[in-house]
């Protein structure tokens, strides 16, 4: 990640080989109430503007903070999409076995009782 600072606005160069677009419009999703986000992409990174929506300029500490905050949230941003990628498998397989249909293992092998006196029938029994 390279970035430049200059005349009020934060330009950030990050490789699209290791940032998806998708992590990237997460990320900077949760910028947009207090900068104005430009997305852009070229041949092998992707250009990240941020502008205040204030038009008060910010100072170096106020820069430095908002970068190293943009470090730790692309660094959530990429584990969760290496989480996900990772357990896409695993969450397909429990969706599929919650929704199959009319696998059943036999009867339950307990009896079917009520405490207030319902007697269910069934149609073998009488």
């Amino acid at each position: 990640m390279n970035y430049q600072v200059a005349s009020n606005e934060l330009n950030i160069f990050l490789e699209n080989d290791i940032y998806s677009q998708e992590i990237l419009f997460k990320c900077f999703y949760w910028y947009g109430k207090s900068y104005a986000v430009n997305i852009s992409k070229s041949d092998d990174h992707f250009i990240v503007n941020l502008k205040p929506l204030t038009k008060e300029a910010l100072g170096d500490t106020e820069w430095i903070n908002l970068i190293n905050m943009i470090k730790q949230d692309l660094i959530d941003f990429k584990l969760r999409d290496i989480v996900n990628k990772e357990t896409q498998v695993i969450r397909e397989l429990i969706v599929a076995k919650a929704f199959a249909y009319g696998e059943k293992d036999g009867d339950p092998d307990t009896e079917i009782t009520d405490p207030v006196g319902f007697v269910p029938k069934f149609e073998n029994n009488e």
